[in-house]
């Protein structure tokens, strides 16, 4: 039964004491069950926000860090500099330095 026919069943039944009160005592049970049912999609759509805000979160954390062509330059400056100008540079080592200095962005 729906909570409409409930509600035309009530109207209807003003007349009859018996019927009516059993129509009352239906009504007391069904409006339980909604209250129950209304609270599980609460529960359920706190679950989601929550899911959906960690996901959030998550995509935010690994996104992609641009570095600036400046601070590029300082990263190789910062790692060639103690083997001076001499030393044939390492491309392993620069780059990484580059993805330890994205990682702190």
């Amino acid at each position: 039964m729906t909570a409409n026919e409930l509600a035309d069943k009530l109207q209807n039944e003003k007349a009859n004491t018996l019927l009516y009160v059993a129509t009352v005592v239906d009504s007391a049970n069904m409006l339980r069950q909604q209250a129950q049912e209304i609270e599980d999609l609460k529960n359920a759509n706190r679950f989601i926000q929550n899911f959906a805000e960690e996901q959030h979160q998550r995509a935010l954390a690994l996104e992609m860090r641009e570095l600036t062509d400046e601070e590029i330059s300082q990263v190789y400056k910062e790692v060639s500099e103690p083997f001076g100008e001499k030393r044939l540079y390492e491309i392993h080592d620069f780059a990484r330095a580059i993805l330890k200095k994205a990682g702190e962005k």
